[in-house]
């Protein structure tokens, strides 16, 4: 698609997470000027944009309706005379739609949404900021997503303008990173290396894994590492179980997921309940060759295909997510059938180059439809 001219894409956020800084690099390689607004190091260890992107100002933040902020958001959106402003965190784009509120701009504002548990479960303000008819669009990382937000806002306000646009992120930028996954040529006897990268949430389902490895697994040669922020109910669970503390090693926070994520044979994301959209681990983990069980709701069935290049259970049930893990367990070269089908996916269906050019488009209907 040939562009009438470049556009200045002016970025709000606090941090960029390594999706994120990569479409923003695609779109500055296909010729579109992006300025990134951050707000100041809030600590000695925070990451310094400015070695990896273009970092134009940064605005402290004290507050969603800081009104000086506001003005200085506003005054850069006349500065660089941008076409379309792009928020990553929830605060920046409260003070966005304040400054565009206040001072009458009228260069459209886009939000992204990775994940809607957290907004809806917690932060009732962040809710509402998604589902504000003064938003121009929000980027869903997962139909899933979209679909619950556009619910939603319908449901709020019935007349609704917004739109909630599904772009997936670029995970083949992933089989960049590192070499190509080779077949795993586990054997019957070797112990079958579970994984579960994950935060304690309620929403996670790490109770349940727990329960169906604890209660239902037929296999005996398996061994479960749970990676993630772990709280003392999880680790009480497996402390008292002699099962589960002869298997399961509760991790904690790590810095070497890859590690983990090359030694493993079977990923596991056992999301409860829709709210979930497409996690970054389980993309990871198909770029490193794992076949992926996760549940059949959520954003994770648009990534992993059933039967395919994963399985698929059903929600809430440990029974069924046992039967899927000694399904992978028994079958070693079907667990390398997926995890090569995966890798391919990642390549054919979530290329980097894709997910820029569609927030491109995005971001030109939207300058056409605010002249």
């Amino acid at each position: 698609m040939t562009q009438e001219h470049s556009l200045s894409i002016l970025v709000f956020t606090r941090d960029l997470d390594r999706y994120s800084l990569m479409m923003l690099r695609e779109l500055q390689h296909m010729g579109q000027k992006v300025h990134v607004v951050v707000e100041p190091a809030s600590t000695a260890h925070s990451k310094d944009w400015s070695r990896e992107i273009d970092v134009v100002a940064k605005v402290p933040l004290k507050g969603r309706f800081d009104k000086s902020a506001a003005r200085r958001y506003s005054d850069l959106v006349a500065q660089f005379s941008a076409d379309v402003c792009l928020c990553y965190t929830s605060r920046a784009l409260s003070v966005a739609l304040t400054a565009k509120r206040q001072f009458k701009f009228k260069t459209p504002i886009v939000g992204t949404r990775g994940a809607i548990g957290g907004v809806s479960a917690f932060y009732v303000q962040d809710w509402f900021t998604y589902l504000s008819p003064r938003l121009d669009a929000v980027v869903c990382m997962s139909q899933a997503i979209a679909d619950k937000l556009r619910h939603e806002a319908r449901r709020f306000y019935p007349s609704h303008p917004g739109r909630f646009e599904t772009i997936y992120p670029g995970y083949s930028q992933l089989l960049q990173i590192h070499p190509q996954p080779d077949r795993r040529n586990r054997s019957l006897t070797d112990t079958a290396c579970l994984l579960c990268i994950a935060n304690d949430r309620p929403i996670k389902g790490l109770a349940l894994l727990l329960d169906a490895v604890a209660k239902h697994l037929r296999s005996i040669n398996w061994r479960l590492d749970l990676v993630g922020e772990c709280g003392p109910s999880i680790r009480t669970v497996v402390a008292q179980s002699p099962l589960l503390s002869q298997h399961v090693h509760v991790h904690g926070y790590r810095s070497d997921v890859p590690e983990f994520l090359k030694s493993a044979h079977i990923y596991i994301q056992p999301t409860l309940k829709p709210g979930e959209g497409i996690g970054n681990s389980m993309a990871e983990a198909m770029s490193f060759g794992l076949p992926v069980i996760t549940s059949n709701v959520g954003g994770g069935t648009e990534l992993v295909s059933h039967q395919e290049t994963g399985l698929h259970f059903s929600a809430e049930s440990s029974v069924a997510l046992a039967t899927a893990i000694d399904q992978l367990i028994e079958n070693p070269a079907l667990c390398d059938d997926m995890g090569q089908l995966g890798a391919a996916k990642l390549l054919q269906r979530f290329s980097l180059r894709q997910e820029a050019q569609n927030f491109l488009s995005l971001f030109n209907a939207l300058r056409l439809s605010h002249p």
